[in-house]
């Protein structure tokens, strides 16, 4: 073979591999491309209620809707998962990771998805692919993402559920499991495809008390995450998210009220998900996913100090489970799928309380023969259970909202005072028997006050006329323990202090009645009064102080 003829044949050889290399690349860009996309939103939140304070903004953001599926095989990632990947959060640009994700255990974000949806009597089969339409982190660094949404497809590539996933700025989230032509609404509004009306059930606004429903309008993603090729710019798909908040009606709070808040989230554009595109998007605005948080902080400065609103403190999240036994749960909406999956993690001074009282239980268990079962509310929390070894004569069950209910009986004086403050004025815990309760959480008679029983006392108004005993269930002749006890008492009061100065030095206002300062007294006018207490707020849901 001549050297002209062999050069021309590895010329022609170059140029065949070169254009089959870019012809493979393009192909498999498009297939990612229909399982990845950039979308820029529009977010737009308005306030209607009360009057005087109604207000609006509209911001821009940036988000990802990802196939969960190729997301997690690690079809999405891309500069070798160094610009975008899955996975993990430090050594890349921006990524997605399940941890900060639905519950808090282990496993992908699909896995504990299907998890979820099968407590909730939900078929696997339901979640074949979803999108998932959410911020990723940058730079290692996670903004919260006030909303995430799946778009769940089955086998069929048919949308099967529309699930949202709230966080709030506590670290709590709330799930709703919505399913087309299951309890929708009759017909969607204008420009949508599908639309629920719902109790409300998370505290997100601290503004806002969690009374009310959500109307949620859904226009559907234009594909499954599972379709094979789509290039064109039809195929792009922009889901659009509107959550409206209305108050009950008044007369019949089980019926929907007066608009009170709206909220918007529509993408403009739907880019595909490339290199190019992402750092493009990140170029033009590259703080775009670290101000969320700035931007709820300074929108809740306008609305407590322009407009006057009073702040809600954090209720506890209500029960993951439909049939959890406490007042809490009156009133829900049944025919709702939803339920808490994140909790605020127990704090030092709870988590040394409930040793103190799951030991003073395994003890009590025995010499009363009786078995005693604490049931949390958060389903990822260990159930305490404690059985005599000779068999039981009675149980005592005791379900409770939060680790508050053994900060409550490790401060109050005696069970009859835990009983009053933690389960008929803040609701925080039921037990089966009332009666049993107080018998397990007798103290030992002594003949003098102990310390930490003057210290527990201190607070009790005269107008709490239950009688204080000399000594707590939780005491110990132990000096250690006995010291311990007492140095958690007083950090917990003087964290209380510091609390109220912390208002009162930022003239920040709580609604009039709910302060965690005056618990003590909000119980003596319970007892005044033989009735639940609730704050003085109409079916607005918002206080405005003038």
């Amino acid at each position: 073979m001549s050297p002209n003829l062999l050069d021309a044949s590895i010329t022609l050889i170059c140029v065949s591999l070169s254009f089959l290399t870019y012809a493979y690349q393009r192909r498999k860009a498009a297939r990612v491309g229909c399982q990845g996309y950039i979308l820029q939103n529009s977010v737009t939140h308005a306030r209607h209620l009360p009057i005087q304070s109604a207000h609006a903004f509209t911001y821009p953001t940036l988000s990802l809707l990802v196939s969960l599926r190729a997301l997690e095989e690690g079809r999405l990632d891309l500069g070798y998962g160094f610009i975008f990947g899955y996975g993990g959060l430090w050594g890349r640009l921006t990524g997605l990771r399940p941890k900060p994700y639905l519950t808090a255990g282990p496993g992908s974000i699909k896995q504990k998805l299907v998890g979820i949806l099968q407590t909730k009597g939900l078929k696997e089969s339901l979640l074949a692919d979803a999108w998932m339409m959410t911020m990723p982190s940058f730079l290692g660094l996670e903004g919260i993402n006030p909303l995430t949404v799946y778009f769940a497809y089955d086998a069929g590539q048919q949308l099967t559920l529309v699930v949202l996933e709230i966080h709030n700025t506590f670290g709590e989230s709330h799930l709703h499991i919505l399913q087309p032509g299951v309890n929708e609404d009759a017909s969607p509004d204008a420009g949508y495809d599908y639309q629920w009306t719902f109790r409300r059930e998370f505290h997100v606004s601290p503004f806002n008390d969690r009374s009310g429903f959500y109307r949620i309008s859904v226009k559907a993603p234009t594909h499954s995450p599972m379709l094979e090729d789509c290039v064109t710019p039809q195929c792009s798909p922009k889901p659009v998210v509107r959550v409206h908040l209305y108050t009950v009606a008044k007369g019949d709070h089980s019926q929907v009220g007066d608009l009170k808040l709206r909220a918007i989230l529509r993408p403009v554009s739907a880019t595909p998900l490339t290199s190019a595109s992402l750092l493009l998007a990140l170029l033009r605005a590259p703080l775009g996913l670290l101000l969320t948080m700035p931007r709820i902080l300074f929108m809740a400065w306008k609305l407590h100090y322009q407009k006057r609103l009073d702040v809600f403190l954090r209720p506890d999240p209500l029960p993951a489970s439909i049939d959890y036994t406490t007042k809490s749960t009156l009133g829900r909406d049944s025919t709702s799928v939803a339920g808490g999956v994140k909790w605020l993690d127990e704090g030092p001074m709870e988590r040394y309380a409930r040793r103190r009282v799951e030991r003073f239980l395994t003890e009590r268990a025995e010499q009363m023969h009786v078995e005693i079962v604490l049931i949390p509310a958060d389903p990822t929390f260990q159930k305490f259970k404690a059985s005599p070894s000779n068999g039981s004569e009675s149980c005592l069950t005791v379900s409770y909202l939060s680790s508050r209910f053994f900060m409550v009986l490790f401060t109050s004086p005696s069970a009859h005072h835990a009983l009053l403050l933690g389960c008929d004025v803040e609701e925080i815990f039921h037990p089966s028997s009332r009666e049993l309760f107080v018998e397990v959480f007798s103290s030992t008679p002594t003949s003098s006050i102990t310390r930490s029983q003057r210290f527990r006392a201190g607070p009790i108004p005269a107008e709490v006329t239950i009688p204080i005993p000399y000594s707590h269930f939780l005491d110990d002749a132990d000096f250690a323990t006995s010291f311990m006890n007492l140095c958690v008492l007083c950090v917990e009061r003087l964290a209380g202090d510091i609390e109220r100065r912390i208002f009162y030095l930022f003239n920040a206002r709580i609604v009039e009645g709910t302060e965690p300062w005056i618990k003590w007294q909000r119980t003596a006018l319970f007892l005044s009064n033989k009735a639940a207490l609730s704050p003085p707020v109409d079916i607005v849901g918002s206080v405005r102080r003038a």
